[in-house]
């Protein structure tokens, strides 16, 4: 009796086999070849499921930003307003060793992006659906009160967003400075500040 192949599970394989070589060796040494030996199978054993490099790392960015999803899900459940953005955020910074290959990942995906437009829709289809839910945690702290008096939301939005993402940057290139105790300290701080608790108001 021929053995059932799950074809979602081997998809799922390769695609993060692709993430295991980005972050482990680089953008540049991401090939078909190399994602292959990663996964255990020949190129034309997955040839089926990714015709293209392309398809491959539409992919394997799908599946990151799931997965970072679900984290989001699970920290931010039963949360609401500034608690839930505090979790959020939490959920996103790159802490660790295991953040470090995040981050990587995520700047080989940015970067991709700026020079793929296919690719480039993808990711910022994704980035709104986040700043989103940046904003809707921020009129939940603003509805309950919890918000400094004059606090603009979607000021208050973009300040965290390009806080977490630039974050990402200096977690790779100047690892010294990103280290998880100012990372937490930083966000602390930027949390008070917009807070009605934290600004003394």
């Amino acid at each position: 009796m021929p053995r059932v192949i799950d074809h979602d599970a081997r998809r799922d394989e390769i695609a993060e086999a692709a993430w295991q070589v980005i972050a482990r060796d680089g953008f540049d040494r991401l090939t078909m070849r190399n994602i292959a030996a990663e996964a255990g199978f020949t190129h034309s054993a997955f040839a089926r499921y990714f015709p293209d490099k392309e398809s491959l790392l539409t992919a394997a960015f799908l599946r990151t930003r799931n997965l970072a999803d679900q984290s989001i899900e699970e920290m931010t459940a039963g949360k609401h307003g500034l608690e839930a953005l505090h979790s959020l955020c939490l959920a996103v910074l790159p802490f660790g060793e295991d953040g470090s290959r995040h981050a990587r990942v995520a700047l080989a995906f940015w970067n991709h992006a700026a020079q793929n437009e296919s690719f480039w829709f993808t990711q910022r289809e994704h980035a709104r659906r986040w700043r989103a839910r940046i904003l809707r945690f921020l009129e939940e702290a603003e509805d309950a009160g919890e918000l400094a008096p004059g606090v603009d939301l979607t000021t208050a939005s973009d300040e965290i967003a390009a806080a977490n993402m630039g974050w990402q940057t200096l977690r790779l290139l100047m690892p010294e400075f990103a280290t998880d105790q100012r990372m937490r300290a930083s966000l602390d701080s930027l949390l008070a500040s917009i807070s009605r608790e934290g600004s003394g108001a």
